[in-house]
């Protein structure tokens, strides 16, 4: 059943990312010769006025054609005929479209839960050698990590652990100013409590949280997972350059729906299978957006840049580029990625087959 609604949820965040194209080339007035939920043979369709809607048999993926997208069309509902900052937007919508419901996502997710974490230290554990004006003090609210903006409870532990040198720069808002704690040797211990208890290693922070919360607090902690989630994308080609990642810890619609299946089955209850289930559409959701943002043929990103630098050529040359030019790198680029997607999708389908 899990599977069955882990591909369900990915097909409604690429019909979301379509549907995105498609009102913004509606707005526009550029022809959508179809628009399509799945890919593969048709199972439903209904002529529009101009649009072919229909409904495909695989559930995962979908399209929205536009007229001069990949042909000779030419006139007034072409795309190429249009300005370039309207062709920006409707390349950009998807996207766009993708954050804006990632965000509705986690602000249902945020109203479900009776109480919100927070980044400001409500105390420290016994023996943390860094408490003082010179080190954490409560009431102390994390600002950045080496440079990286602390938007949620988990960066702290997350940012922490990416570093790669053995002490770390912190920015703390301490009354209402900022506080630069350089060069700190902080690593993970052993803490013992009252009894003499031994904890699991740890950084021994304790946060402060929210009990009850209002919608505001709900609305600013929906705003900083969103931000949080949009920036994932950058922060893990960070941790490939530094090593701190690899291929396999890249993961192909098999390995989300895998990943989704197991979060599913191992929740203790079907409202944690829920609040579980709708986490991870958030983050695929915002993750698919910036993604597709990035500047590489065949993705939004890359049509958009593509068209900045062939905007930009004809504006020094006074030639406009052939508009075959920018398909054909396109369409390179689209064959890339699907051998890509495949080398990917045959690494998940082993790493599933071994466990």
């Amino acid at each position: 059943m899990f599977i069955l609604i882990s591909i369900l949820i990915f097909g409604l965040i690429i019909a979301v990312h379509e549907f995105g194209h498609f009102i913004a080339a509606k707005a526009f007035r550029v022809g959508v010769p179809e628009f399509a939920i799945g890919m593969g043979p048709k199972l439903l369709k209904k002529q529009g006025k101009e649009t072919l809607y229909s409904l495909r048999a695989v559930p995962i993926g979908g399209f929205c054609a536009l007229d001069g997208d990949d042909n000779e069309i030419q006139g007034d509902k072409s795309l190429f005929t249009k300005p370039i900052w309207k062709r920006i937007i409707i390349f950009a919508s998807g996207s766009v479209m993708n954050i804006a419901a990632g965000f509705l996502i986690l602000l249902l997710v945020a109203g479900a839960l009776p109480v919100l974490s927070t980044t400001t230290l409500s105390g420290l554990a016994d023996g943390l050698p860094l408490a003082g004006e010179q080190g954490f003090m409560v009431g102390d609210q994390f600002h950045s990590i080496d440079g990286v903006r602390v938007y949620q409870r988990p960066n702290i532990d997350m940012l922490l652990e990416m570093r790669t040198g053995d002490t770390v720069d912190i920015v703390v808002i301490r009354d209402g100013q900022r506080v630069e704690l350089n060069d700190l040797p902080l690593q993970r211990q052993i803490f013992y409590d009252a009894e003499g208890n031994p904890s699991a290693p740890r950084f021994g922070f304790y946060f402060e949280r929210i009990d009850n919360p209002t919608f505001g607090d709900r609305l600013g902690h929906t705003w900083n997972q969103t931000r949080d989630l949009m920036r994932q994308i950058p922060l893990m080609f960070r941790m490939f350059t530094s090593g701190q990642a690899g291929m396999e810890d890249v993961s192909s619609v098999v390995g989300i729906v895998d990943i989704m299946h197991q979060v599913g089955t191992t929740a203790e209850t079907a409202r944690d299978a829920t609040l579980s289930l709708a986490m991870l559409a958030a983050f695929i959701s915002i993750s698919v957006a910036m993604m597709n943002l990035l500047p590489i043929p065949g993705l939004d990103g890359g049509r958009i840049f593509l068209m900045l630098v062939t905007a930009a050529i004809a504006k020094i040359t006074r030639k406009e580029v052939p508009q075959k030019v920018e398909n054909y790198i396109n369409t390179a680029g689209l064959a890339l990625l699907f051998g890509f997607m495949i080398y990917i999708i045959f690494n998940d389908i082993i790493q599933i087959a071994a466990r």
